[in-house]
């Protein structure tokens, strides 16, 4: 399945290339974001039973509409072709640059890597000062069969003070077939190296899981946050041999420098 086949984007192309004639008369772009990083806890892959820690990079790049940074469990470069006091659609480009090792745990001795692999995105997300929701579709494009997913997400904010923000709320994701298979089949070639049962995954939802963060902000330039995230893998993801563990906990600590 392409994600970017049937009638539904078009009209989009055409509302993002009449706003250009607009954009020529704003005043020079200018670049704004933040950089840092930090250290993080999740399970050594998705379904495991052991964690490992990582460091986080924290890197959020603005130029006018176009950004570089984290969509999804993406590093992406994208464009805000509509981008309103409320309401943001983005589309672009990015990987994931760490997919899932067979040396990530003993469990995957057999199964082979995943590639990393470039995928398209187009998101749509709402935002206002006590709530952020929206929903982010990512299509692999470098022909690796890694398919689409879906994420939606909801969040209720709050700022206490003009240096303390605190978010949390719900996620679910949902893969189609060839998505979840990459990351939670079993083939027959597989099977025979690794001694798990062979298994085909079909479309359906992934997970579903709620995020939660605290950003303080304790100089004028500078930022620390926290963030935490407890999801539950369902149906054929949660079945799967190559699953461990349902329940997956993520938490990690950063700092980052604004501009």
């Amino acid at each position: 399945m392409s994600f970017f086949t049937g009638k539904a984007l078009p009209p989009l192309l055409m509302m993002a290339v009449i706003s250009l004639p607009a954009m020529a008369d704003e005043q020079p772009y200018t670049l704004s974001g933040m950089v840092g990083g930090g250290i993080g806890v999740k399970p050594a892959y998705l379904g495991a039973r052991d964690d490992k820690t990582d460091f986080i990079p924290a890197v959020k790049l603005n130029y006018g509409p176009y950004f570089i940074g984290g969509v999804d469990t993406l590093t992406a470069v994208g464009w805000n072709f509509i981008d309103g006091e409320q309401w943001k659609f983005a589309l672009g480009v990015g990987s994931d640059l760490s997919p899932r090792q067979a040396s990530d745990d003993e469990h995957l001795k057999g199964l082979g890597d995943i590639d990393v692999t470039p995928r398209a995105f187009l998101s749509g997300i709402y935002e206002n000062t006590l709530f952020k929701g929206g929903v982010i579709a990512t299509q692999d494009v470098g022909g690796n069969h890694q398919g689409l997913r879906v994420i939606t997400f909801a969040q209720l904010k709050w700022e206490p003070t003009e240096t303390l923000s605190l978010f949390a709320g719900p996620t679910l994701s949902w893969g189609n077939s060839q998505y979840l298979q990459t990351q939670f089949g079993v083939t027959s070639e597989q099977s025979a190296r690794s001694g798990l049962p062979r298994y085909r995954a079909g479309s359906g939802l992934e997970d579903v899981g709620i995020n939660t963060g605290l950003d303080y902000q304790f100089a004028p330039s500078w930022v620390a946050g926290v963030r935490a995230s407890a999801l539950y893998l369902t149906s054929d993801a949660a079945d799967s041999p190559i699953t461990e563990q349902s329940s997956q906990i993520r938490y990690g600590l950063f700092v980052a420098w604004r501009f």
